[in-house]
């Protein structure tokens, strides 16, 4: 069977895209790519899947002039997409939001070919809202995600995401980080890019209490951060971008993070205690994905605009509590989320 994923350029769309479409081939069908790949296209064609790149914005400028170029994109971005499926004529296509993958999908539909959508967070965003009322099937990643496009026609699937166990003991990856293995460990995963307010914040953080830490900066400011703990002498690893980000999640005691759908899936997959911070932006996706950790117990939730230093010390340390042991989050998070996402949404997509 040849299925299309159709997919935007980011870490959020583009991980789950790609661990279906390898579970997709590993069954023998032939699957290819579209969308706003950005810089996530050289990762799928390292993978082997043929994509192709179509032009589109979001709609973020609510201006007269604003609406008129997003207008015009997605109608050039829709002309495309209708001759990509055209030619491709895949037997299904499925979507993986964001505004990349929009056009796509919608061409899709107007020619007929069985079409679904996998939303990553909990509220849906604005194109899975279009999107899913003209699905066969919507797949989920959190349950909570489902009454917004009704029982009868979503999936909970889960978020394809890191959730294999690392090849390394604790011992040897701490000891490539140069720590102690028999030490608590706080970790920083601020994304891919990093995150400057988290950056700032948990170095001071650090700092002042003295505990032992990995610092995933992301590439920007990552000879900076690491010069300042040198010259400290504190016991922190800083790191531009840790791989496999498993064995972070691993030897972490306690995460400090972003709050991602496949982040949030993989906190709970490995019963990280953790400070969530969701990222403002992104119409508050990341605060409703986080409070399903936090509303079950297993995760201190601090909103950017109340972060300081104060506050970070003070959760991390709520965070290193009984309440908080890996025992006590496996117990409070049972029944949130789903392993093998990537073989669910497979079998969701050949049963559309």
């Amino acid at each position: 069977m040849k299925i299309l994923l159709a997919t935007g350029g980011t870490g959020g769309h583009i991980f789950p895209a790609l661990q279906t479409a390898l579970e997709l081939r590993k069954r023998g069908h032939e699957v290819c790519f579209a969308g706003v790949l950005g810089m996530g296209r050289a990762k799928i064609e390292e993978a082997g899947f043929a994509c192709e790149n179509i032009s589109a914005q979001g709609f973020n400028n609510r201006s007269v002039w604003g609406m008129i170029c997003f207008a015009a994109r997605m109608a050039g971005a829709c002309a495309h997409s209708l001759k990509i499926v055209r030619r491709s004529a895949p037997q299904r296509i499925m979507g993986f939001g964001g505004y990349g993958s929009f056009p796509v999908v919608l061409a899709g539909w107007i020619l007929r070919y069985p079409v679904m959508v996998h939303e990553q967070n909990v509220v849906p965003g604005k194109a899975n809202r279009v999107l899913g009322a003209l699905a066969q099937k919507v797949a989920v990643s959190f349950k909570q995600s489902i009454r917004y496009f009704g029982a009868g026609k979503a999936v909970w699937t889960g978020c394809p995401c890191h959730d294999q166990a690392p090849a390394r003991s604790r011992e040897e990856i701490c000891r490539s980080f140069g720590l102690d293995a028999g030490k608590p460990v706080i970790a920083l995963l601020g994304g891919s890019q990093g995150s400057q307010r988290l950056n700032e914040i948990f170095s001071q953080a650090m700092a002042r209490t003295g505990a032992q830490a990995i610092h995933m900066t992301g590439k920007k400011e990552y000879e900076a951060y690491r010069g300042k703990y040198q010259q400290a002498k504190l016991p922190v690893a800083a790191a531009a971008f840790i791989s496999p980000v498993e064995e972070l999640y691993a030897v972490a005691d306690v995460m400090v993070s972003r709050c991602g759908a496949a982040t949030v899936s993989e906190l709970g997959a490995f019963a990280v205690p953790a400070v969530l911070v969701p990222y403002p932006l992104a119409d508050g996706h990341q605060k409703y994905n986080g409070q399903v950790l936090s509303d079950a117990g297993a995760a201190v939730l601090i909103e950017q605009k109340d972060l300081n230093v104060d506050a970070l010390v003070a959760a991390v340390d709520r965070c290193r509590t009984g309440d908080f042991a890996r025992e006590r989050i496996r117990e409070k998070t049972k029944g949130l989320f789903i392993k093998e996402a990537a073989s669910k949404l497979a079998d969701a997509v050949e049963g559309t």
